[in-house]
């Protein structure tokens, strides 16, 4: 069925998305950088800031050097998208025009120190403590730097003390924030792991039980069937020991699909349909049981998760047909509408009573209509079980194409 392309197309879905976050929190920052070069010409024209700029000229000068490297940087990181590595590049260089535009509005008199946040602030929200750091300590010896005169007032030191140690204090909470926040992070990300590594048992629990004993159990049986008549017609009794070869064989085969990627192995070789028609053939030759394949609407191609999950849903209802209803046929049908697939396994077996199931422990109802329910839940689909003692047992899935992709569980309008 093409594994290999769908989860090259599965893996690109996944990366796309945080890669284009990532680009489009920095295209915000540098709309946000351009809406303060765009307004600095308005600002510079205050009434409380002309005076303490010496030269306009000079500062026209500066906001177009300014517009030239927002433009190497838009180009850098959107366009040609650098390493992450060249990250720590951007606040020292923030930190340094700051620093610059300090100087040419008035020095010690000027009042565009408070940019400086500016470049703190985004290593906060990004979560680099080193980088906040680093941006911290530059922007004070920096701006110690552009103020500095050899003939400094005497209130040189009550000015400027007060804007540093202001600085250093926020300096300071933004490294202790993005501190935190990495921290937090990385725990988040401990437990995502910890939660997958969970699922993962989860999962090859339920593959264990749906595909290996799914040919066991059928083994165990033949064998057993086997062992009773073996003294009345013993050529029959070897003949039905003989033919348990092939369910041997799907037996390795799933445990050595286990290892690899935790799919049927039918499934990676034929179509959806086509392995269901060969599973129900050897159920039937098998069991001794009808076991007849119904199609309603066009076939179409399955996503690789959902025609995976309805193999193994029809996989335990066939087993639990043959172990525990003791049916004489069992019917499925396969319902392909333009917004759901559905399927029903139905057989005409002892049934059981499905509310007196239901109350039963997680440990006590074992992993068969539990684990279908969660397969089904893990596709956003939903699952149904009918049956009554003496009745039969009908089990239906479903799921809806339309919203799959998305995510969002939405119950079919196929299934009443």
């Amino acid at each position: 069925m093409g594994t290999s392309t769908e989860g090259k197309s599965r893996g690109e879905r996944v990366s796309d998305p945080v890669a284009g976050r990532a680009r489009i929190a920095h295209a915000v920052v540098l709309v946000q950088y351009l809406a303060l070069v765009v307004s600095a010409p308005f600002w510079v024209r205050l009434s409380l800031v002309r005076y303490r700029v010496p030269d306009l000229r000079v500062f026209y000068a500066f906001l177009c050097v300014i517009a030239l490297y927002l433009c190497v940087r838009a180009y850098l990181v959107l366009v040609r998208r650098i390493p992450e590595r060249w990250s720590p590049v951007w606040p020292i260089a923030d930190v340094v025009i700051v620093s610059v535009l300090v100087r040419i509005t008035g020095g010690l008199n000027s009042v565009a120190p408070f940019l400086y946040l500016f470049p703190l602030a985004l290593c906060s929200i990004r979560h680099r403590p080193y980088e906040a750091l680093a941006a911290g300590v530059l922007g004070g010896v920096l701006y110690l730097a552009v103020t500095w005169f050899p003939d400094k007032p005497p209130a040189y030191w009550a000015i400027v003390g007060p804007r540093v140690a202001a600085l250093a204090m926020v300096t300071a909470l933004a490294v202790t924030n993005a501190a935190a926040e990495a921290a937090r992070v990385r725990n988040v990300v401990a437990m995502r792991e910890q939660l997958a590594l969970a699922d993962y048992r989860q999962r090859l629990s339920q593959e264990m039980h749906d595909g290996i004993q799914h040919y066991l159990v059928g083994l165990t049986v033949r064998l057993e069937l086997a062992r009773q008549i073996m003294d009345d017609d013993p050529r029959e009794a070897a003949r039905i020991a003989v033919d348990q070869r092939y369910l041997a064989r799907q037996a390795a085969d799933e445990l050595r699909a286990l290892v690899r990627l935790l799919r049927a192995p039918v499934m990676d070789r034929e179509s959806f349909v086509d392995a269901l028609r060969h599973q129900l053939s050897v159920f039937g030759e098998r069991c001794r049981i009808s076991a007849p394949l119904e199609i309603e609407g066009s076939d179409v191609a399955l996503p690789p998760e959902v025609s995976h999950t309805a193999f193994r849903i029809v996989q335990e209802a066939l087993t639990n047909a043959e172990k525990h209803a003791h049916a004489s046929k069992v019917g499925v049908t396969l319902r392909f509408g333009p917004e759901a697939f559905e399927l029903a396994v139905k057989d005409d077996g002892v049934g059981f009573d499905v509310a007196s199931a239901a109350q039963q422990s997680p440990i006590g109802s074992g992993f068969g209509l539990r684990g279908m329910r969660q397969r089904a839940d893990s596709v956003g689909g939903w699952l149904r079980v009918d049956s009554r003692t003496g009745g039969g047992t009908e089990i239906a899935f479903g799921v809806p194409l339309s919203t799959h992709s998305s995510g969002r569980p939405t119950r079919s309008r196929l299934s009443g």
